[in-house]
C-alpha cells in the first residue's frame, strides 16, 4: 500500500488578473491498494516463472553441448589412439617388403626401381605412423582441454 500526501497554500497572491482566491490552499491526496493493481502481482509471478523455465533450457542446453563436446573429444582421441599400431604393422610390413625387395635384386630378378619404390613405401609408413603418434597426443590433449583437465 502506498500513500502520497500533498498540501500547499498562497498566502500573498496580488496580482492584477487572479487566478486563484485571496488566501487559496490545496490538498491532494493519492493511495494505491495493491489489490486494485490490475493483476501485477500475477504478470510477475508468472515472468519469474518463465525466467526460470528458460534459464532451466539454457542450462540444459548447454549440458548437452559439453556432453557432445566431450563425446565428439573422446571418439577423436580413441580412433587416433586405434590408429597408431595400424601404422607401426605397416612400417613393418614395408620394411619387410623392402627386405625382400633387396633379396630379389641381389639375385638378379628384381630391378633397382623396385628397391627404390620399397625405400619410399617404407618411408611413407614411417611418416604415416608419427603422424599417428602426433594426431593421438593432440587429440589427447583435445579431450584433456574439453574434460577441463588442462587450462
Amino acid at each position: 500500500m502506498t500513500l502520497i500526501a500533498v498540501a500547499g497554500a498562497l498566502p500573498y497572491i496580488d496580482q492584477s488578473p487572479r487566478v486563484a482566491p485571496e488566501g487559496y490552499e490545496g490538498v491532494a491526496l493519492n493511495v494505491e491498494i495493491p489489490i486494485f493493481n490490475g493483476h501485477v502481482f500475477t504478470a510477475r509471478e508468472k515472468a519469474a516463472h518463465y525466467e526460470s523455465m528458460a534459464a532451466n533450457q539454457r542450462l540444459r542446453d548447454l549440458r548437452q553441448q559439453v556432453e557432445h563436446d566431450v563425446r565428439v573429444a573422446w571418439l577423436s582421441a580413441s580412433t587416433a589412439y586405434q590408429r597408431m599400431p595400424v601404422t607401426a604393422e605397416l612400417v613393418a610390413q614395408s620394411q619387410l617388403s623392402l627386405t625382400l625387395a633387396e633379396g630379389r635384386y641381389n639375385l638378379g630378378l628384381a630391378s633397382i626401381v623396385e628397391i627404390t619404390q620399397a625405400q619410399l613405401n617404407v618411408t611413407q609408413a614411417q611418416i604415416e605412423n608419427v603422424t599417428a603418434g602426433y594426431d593421438y597426443q593432440s587429440a589427447f590433449a583435445a579431450l584433456q582441454y574439453t574434460l577441463g583437465a588442462l587450462r
